[in-house]
């Protein structure tokens, strides 16, 4: 074999080395790629799985009369686990909010106006939300369905009502209670000051609806909130209560 001969032979074996450590690499990159998607995908299922117990957990005292009295509302407390997984829960009775279902358009017109609503815009709103309100629901008899609005998350269909609004509107808002008015005891101050503005009295609780919120938070960053909301059964006997709705962020 001549030196020229050679000279290309060695160029082809170091372009070889070259190609096939770049092929290398390609793959451990990738492999390392697939196990961080796989390793945030179990942080993630993790995280939902807690957050999900949470939920339970605020359910199991719910539903036993002596920590349904000590439990406290709207008042998140937390959950520290050994690997610094981290659950808060908070519980709200949902009759400390204004049922879109129930509540009258001069309630709806006045909590627009106190969460920053122009008039003109608190008008819409209750003519919205009354639009799709049934004429009565008798919490007695109905079906577990509240009605004709179904979720918080329907707010985003009405038109010409800013979006940010509405969004800072729920913390208000429930679909769970059954009652025209708001529990006094229990509700925030935007719905104490709406309740003033339309000349409304408060109505007592029943004690039956009940919002729960549950975050788990891991190490790594992942974090997952499951919302739950729930009516407690008046038979003493199973089910013990009723899951209304659910939803995960």
């Amino acid at each position: 074999m001549t030196l020229r001969e050679n000279g290309m032979a060695l160029i082809i074996a170091v372009w070889a080395v070259i190609l096939i450590g770049a092929f290398v690499a390609g793959m451990v990159t990738m492999g390392g790629g697939d196990a961080a998607i796989a390793a945030n995908r179990i942080d993630a299922a993790r995280a939902q799985h807690l957050a999900e117990a949470g939920v339970y957990r605020a359910i199991a005292a719910l539903v036993d009369p002596a920590t349904r009295e000590t439990l406290p509302l709207a008042q998140p407390f937390s959950v520290q686990l050994e690997d610094e997984a981290r659950i808060s829960v908070e519980v709200r009775d949902s009759c400390g909010a204004i049922d879109l279902n129930w509540a009258p358009s001069a309630l709806l017109r006045a909590y627009g106006v106190t969460m920053g609503m122009k008039p003109a815009a608190a008008e819409r709103f209750s003519q919205a939300v009354a639009a799709r309100q049934q004429a009565s629901l008798n919490p007695e008899t109905a079906a577990l369905s509240s009605g004709p609005w179904q979720s918080l998350d329907q707010l985003a269909d009405l038109p010409d009502i800013d979006s940010r609004q509405l969004q800072a509107m729920r913390s208000g808002l429930t679909i769970n209670c059954r009652e025209a008015g708001a529990d006094l005891c229990c509700a925030p101050d935007t719905v104490k000051q709406a309740l003033g503005l339309a000349g409304a009295g408060g109505s007592p609780s029943h004690k039956l609806a009940y919002d729960i919120a549950a975050q788990a938070s891991l190490s790594s960053g992942a974090k997952v909130m499951v919302q739950a909301t729930i009516w407690l059964s008046r038979a003493p006997g199973p089910p013990l209560y009723y899951i209304t709705g659910w939803r995960t962020q």
